[in-house]
């Protein structure tokens, strides 16, 4: 590996990320999986077999939440190569973003509630700055699908019925204590999607996210059932330290829901069944996911004992649905 100085410090990055593997209770393929390496490049990091680099460092880190002890470890290893001049070791509270990510979002709630015939949706992100520039926007969409398993009976009903931005009442605001209206715009449309960019302002008046900085945004929009389809997903496109996903529906509805994971390089996982809780003639679910893997799919689906319950002013193309 080189001289003396600069191989004790690779073990002791082995030995930290190791130590911190084990705390998390993680497979090499696992954690390999999650930082998207291969899961033999893991095993050659940790047999010595090859010197960790600033990437793996930065996105192992994000994943394993060690409290930059993984992070100092490579700073340190990197310095014995002579290389100190280009980094210095990060705070306490600070995390190494992977490469081209600049955020992290360390809590998301996602709420969906069945009222009326409509989907109430709504979406609450604490949002962290690890990069070294101001963060101005965040993006969100709205994904709906309303027959999943038929793509080509699902692209011409939403040909027939398209999303609108005026249909959804989006709105979105930033802050904790006294949460303040924000700017957005849509940045791209289709019949079943759109993508919009929030802008990080308060009262019309810019409200950058400095490195090392959070804030909370909620955002939220609603769409008829009859439209959305029987499902909600969330794609973990940043890394992401908590995910909440909640589903409330009428008792009358009698629903039946399941969820998945599915991540970017494996097939759907086993079954999840998520907390089910029923009070005051409603019906609640909650599926609780800790550290997220990165780029996966957390999915929950949900069938109605009596559709026609949920599936107010349907239009007659997906009425048989409801027989």
């Amino acid at each position: 590996m080189g001289s003396s100085t600069q191989d004790d410090a690779a073990m002791e990055f082995v030995r930290e990320l190791t130590h911190w593997r084990h705390q998390r209770g993680m497979s090499k393929k696992e954690l390999a999986e999650r930082t998207g390496f291969d899961p033999s490049y893991v095993s050659h990091i940790e047999n010595g077999r090859h010197q960790p680099t600033e990437e793996f460092a930065r996105r192992v880190e994000l994943v394993l939440d060690s409290g930059n002890r993984i992070w100092q470890q490579y700073v340190a290893f990197a310095d014995s190569r002579g290389q100190g001049g280009r980094r210095s070791p990060l705070g306490p509270t600070a995390v190494p973003p992977p490469a081209g990510s600049h955020l992290v979002i360390e809590d998301e709630q996602a709420s969906l509630s069945l009222v009326d015939g409509v989907y109430e949706c709504r979406f609450r992100r604490v949002l962290h700055s690890v990069g070294t520039e101001p963060i101005t926007r965040h993006t969100v969409q709205i994904d709906i699908d309303r027959f999943p398993d038929d793509p080509a009976r699902s692209t011409a009903f939403h040909s027939r019925h398209p999303l609108t931005i005026d249909e959804v009442g989006f709105r979105a605001t930033i802050g904790t204590e006294q949460p303040e209206p924000m700017r957005w715009r849509v940045s791209r449309s289709r019949d079943a999607f759109l993508k919009i960019v929030l802008l990080l302002d308060g009262g019309g008046t810019p409200v950058p996210l400095y490195p090392g900085q959070r804030t909370v945004v909620d955002y939220a929009y609603r769409v008829p059932a009859w439209k959305f389809g029987d499902w909600l997903q969330r794609d973990i496109r940043l890394p992401t330290r908590n995910l909440v996903i909640r589903l409330d529906f009428p008792a009358e509805t009698g629903p039946t829901v399941w969820g998945s994971e599915t991540s970017f390089t494996s097939e759907t996982t086993a079954e999840v069944h998520p907390d089910r809780r029923e009070r005051q003639g409603r019906v609640a679910y909650e599926w609780a996911v800790s550290r997220p893997r990165l780029r996966a799919q957390y999915r929950v689906d949900w069938r109605y004992a009596d559709p026609r319950a949920a599936l107010v002013d349907a239009p007659t193309d997906i009425r048989p649905l409801a027989c």
